[in-house]
């Protein structure tokens, strides 16, 4: 599959722009019946996180003061690396009913042309509006089996290039960053430039603090498996620790002046880092094998459940 870059640009409800990224998790969204598919649910969520996939569903998000479709619903669906449709009717007076909110969650997925798989009990019919899908029928003895080979399929077929570092939204990122006071780095003259330069072949941005002294490199790593995220922060601090032992050389050779120094070395020990990842998951990973190979650089990582929380509090407005 030809994965790229997309941004939503028309709202499905008619607000303004959201500018999600599409597929720029590892999150798969699940859409199920509460009362007709939740062991099937428990089953896929034990399959994905094996896989180092997030599954998420809409009763599982907490979105108190924001717009429930947007939040819980649309956003995820959009951002999901790819989607699971449990398509099990209710049963109403011994007849079949389709689920009105899983359809509705199974309609957005087709709309955004989503990766998805579909699946419904062998025993159960389509609702005719959509018997004419490609649907996975099961037999309940046979799911797990039925569904780890189209997971792994899904999983192939979705994969993404690893230089990719799409995630969060624009808005949504500078938001968060500007609460924890920094902003993108202007990059009007050279030194910024080179600096940026420095962590830029490993999808790294560069950001100041309020102040404009002190520089943070952020990687927005949502697409990302934790090993290859390991390998760039440490890539990354391999690369300061290069430059900041270079600085005699560089003042014996004449590329540096003798007064320039001691600043640049403050200036590289100073430098932070900060990781944007998709799970709790990784975030834990990532800080303790971070611990383990002594990275320091003030390294903070940011599952994007911390970044939804902090913007929540910035835009929940206290009576």
């Amino acid at each position: 599959m030809d994965i790229r870059i997309k941004k939503n640009e028309k709202c499905t409800i008619g607000l303004p722009s959201c500018d999600f990224v599409f597929s720029s998790t590892r999150y798969c969204f699940i859409a199920y019946g509460f009362d007709t598919s939740k062991d099937e649910k428990d089953t896929l969520c034990e399959l994905l996180e094996k896989r180092n996939i997030e599954p998420i569903e809409a009763g599982s998000i907490i979105a108190p003061a924001q717009n429930v479709y947007c939040t819980k619903i649309c956003s995820k669906i959009i951002i999901s690396r790819f989607c699971i449709a449990l398509l099990n009717n209710d049963i109403k007076n011994d007849q079949e009913v389709p689920n009105a909110n899983v359809h509705m969650e199974y309609g957005l997925m087709l709309g955004f042309n989503k990766y998805i798989i579909p699946f419904q009990k062998k025993s159960q019919s389509l609702a005719f509006n959509i018997s004419g899908l490609d649907t996975m029928k099961y037999r309940d003895i046979k799911f797990r089996d039925v569904a780890k080979n189209a997971i792994d399929k899904a999983i192939k077929d979705t994969e993404q290039s690893t230089h990719t570092s799409a995630g969060l939204n624009n808005a949504i990122t500078q938001a968060f960053l500007l609460s924890k006071k920094a902003m993108f780095a202007p990059l009007d003259d050279m030194g910024d430039k080179n600096i940026f330069n420095l962590g830029n072949q490993l999808g790294f941005n560069l950001l100041n603090d309020f102040t404009g002294l002190k520089y943070i490199f952020l990687g927005n790593f949502t697409t990302l498996r934790s090993e290859v995220i390991l390998w760039r922060l440490k890539t990354l601090t391999e690369i300061l620790k290069g430059r900041t032992a270079s600085i005699p050389s560089r003042v014996e050779k004449g590329l540096m002046k003798a007064e320039h120094q001691k600043t640049v070395r403050s200036l590289f020990n100073s430098t932070n880092i900060w990781l944007i990842i998709t799970s709790q998951k990784d975030k834990e990973i990532i800080i303790r094998e971070a611990k383990n190979m002594k990275i320091e650089n003030g390294l903070k990582v940011y599952a994007i459940k911390d970044v939804e929380e902090e913007i929540q509090k910035i835009t929940t407005i206290k009576s």
